[in-house]
């Protein structure tokens, strides 16, 4: 039974392989003139490129807000910047 399982699959990838040849492709990988499906792929994967360079950028530009941030020095606080009025 073993065998016979090899033999099977060794035969289906040898057919799948040998038919590929005769496989035809769909209007958006062989780019017919008349359909905008191209067009419209061609848009959407600038759209998610466009939104992968927006997620990053806003990324770096918070990390760069934070290390800017981080170098500034704190502000006085007003309760220890205040001359004491007296004792308690």
């Amino acid at each position: 039974m073993k065998i016979f399982f090899s033999k099977f699959i060794f035969a289906l990838a040898v057919f799948l392989v040998l038919s590929a040849a005769t496989a035809s492709a769909c209007t958006v990988c062989m780019g017919d003139k008349g359909s905008n499906i191209g067009s419209a792929s061609n848009g959407a994967i600038f759209l998610m490129l466009g939104v992968v360079f927006t997620m990053l950028s806003s990324f770096g530009g918070f990390i760069f807000y934070l290390a800017r941030r981080e170098r500034m020095p704190l502000p006085p606080h007003e309760e220890l910047s205040r001359p004491a009025t007296g004792a308690i």
